[in-house]
């Protein structure tokens, strides 16, 4: 049993990861989150994963604005931290965005009461992750937090990450370092080695954890991950939790609770959250998660909770949900031809994309997103495995391949910006971000909606 003075705590991923993982991030409109929002506030996380830029790309297709929902948040929430993710890469869509955009993203997130960031940097790009801890720490973030992105290759031992996390915490801007499994693929055998090893290499910085279902293993390696002193999970509160989400915190909270484990939540605010999501589920006719069988296959494709919804549903859009098998077969396949790229946003959008347009064109390589040119090209940083020749060579034969290879990024300002894009001075700087990230017509039509309702 536990010292009862251990205190665990909880990060609620409920609204950004649960309702991605689960529901394509479409299934929270901005008046169901908000009215959530003061009985979150009640329960005592941590914190509060609140918001990412494909939340806000989504509400914008859904006709909403996604600062509206920041501004709720900022006004409602009193007593929680709530945090904004990024890759330090991109904005809405996974359009590579210049360094001044990451900055002006990060202002109007803490301008929006955004005390916490969380940065999840897919090849693990130190660079770029201690610049854009330096860029959050300079608008005011107050707790930077970064994610080591597990996945499963010959080359990411447990060794691999004790130099990735010494690299990770020599820098002063970072506060809190977190092992993100977005694929569930870890082990009670492999948490009891490679926790130990972070804890050795990360300079007493606080480890959380963090880990998706999709095996039905999380629930187990929490509790693993617990006895080898974890004190922060990241957790989800039904019906956005399991399968492809996060682990029930009310699971977590019975299970830590019973080895003696100190927790200070309200159970019956958690209750409250709960029910209100059900009724939502319900009036909306969306599942919730449930913990599913157990697919070793899932170990070769690692397509993470949110990638395989998405998948899924482009795929019933075009009446072939019948290959399915064969996306996930070729998924494994590019991965390994890409030098196996860690299956987290936007690298398994990239993987997955490039799968399925092999497997519906009928011949492999035919046509590449401009996504994986970008990768090939070293926009996203370095392969930890070197891309397959003979694939380099059908990548950089596509056509638009000379717009990336042997190119720097350009790195523009946002006066530059708003000149190309042709958003004057006179728009907000968070209008200028969304027409900068997307299109003018998922603009227009969402002020258009926005400006039906009120009239």
């Amino acid at each position: 049993m536990a010292d009862v003075q251990e205190e665990v705590r909880f990060i609620d991923v409920t609204v950004r990861d649960g309702n991605q993982s689960l529901w394509g991030a479409a299934g929270l409109n901005n008046e169901m989150v908000l009215s959530m929002v003061p009985t979150m506030d009640k329960v005592g996380f941590k914190a509060i994963d609140f918001m990412s830029s494909i939340h806000m790309g989504m509400s914008v297709r859904h006709k909403e604005d996604p600062w509206e929902r920041m501004r709720g948040a900022h006004k409602l929430i009193t007593n929680t931290p709530y945090s904004f993710g990024t890759t330090g890469r991109r904005f809405i869509g996974f359009r590579w965005m210049p360094d001044s955009v990451t900055g002006l993203v990060l202002e109007r997130m803490v301008a929006n009461g955004v005390s916490r960031l969380w940065i999840s940097e897919a090849t693990h790009d130190i660079n770029v992750i201690h610049r854009t801890a330096a860029q959050g720490k300079a608008a005011g973030i107050k707790e930077v937090v970064v994610a080591l992105c597990y996945t499963i290759s010959p080359v990411h031992t447990d060794e691999y990450y004790a130099q990735l996390a010494r690299e990770v915490v020599n820098s002063p801007n970072v506060d809190t370092v977190y092992l993100k499994d977005q694929g569930g693929l870890l082990t009670p055998e492999r948490i009891k080695t490679l926790i130990p090893v972070l804890q050795q290499n990360i300079n007493g910085l606080p480890l959380e954890f963090h880990s998706h279902c999709s095996t039905g293993l999380a629930p187990i390696c929490y509790v693993e991950a617990a006895k080898l002193g974890v004190r922060v999970f990241h957790t989800a509160v039904p019906p956005l939790a399991y399968g492809p989400s996060l682990p029930s915190i009310f699971n977590v909270v019975k299970n830590l609770r019973y080895l003696g484990y100190k927790i200070n939540v309200d159970d019956e605010a958690l209750e409250t959250m709960s029910k209100r999501l059900k009724e939502i589920a319900d009036s909306q006719g969306r599942q919730g998660g449930s913990l599913p069988e157990y697919d070793v296959s899932y170990y070769d494709h690692q397509l993470p909770g949110g990638m395989v919804t998405t998948l899924k549903r482009q795929l019933s859009e075009m009446k072939m949900e019948h290959r399915w098998g064969e996306i996930v077969e070729e998924v494994t396949r590019v991965r390994k031809e890409l030098g196996y790229p860690i299956m987290v946003t936007p690298l398994s959008q990239f993987v997955g994309t490039q799968a399925s347009m092999n497997v519906i064109s009928g011949k492999r390589y035919k046509q590449v997103p401009e996504g994986v040119l970008q990768y090939a090209a070293g926009w996203f940083g370095k392969p930890t495995v070197p891309i397959d020749p003979d694939i380099m060579d059908k990548i950089a034969a596509s056509p638009k391949a000379k717009e990336f290879f042997n190119k720097e990024f350009p790195q523009k300002s946002i006066k530059e910006l708003r000149q190309e894009t042709g958003v004057g001075p006179d728009v907000s700087d968070e209008e200028f971000l969304l027409r900068y990230s997307m299109s003018d017509k998922e603009v227009d039509e969402m002020q258009a909606n926005i400006r039906a309702k009120v009239a």
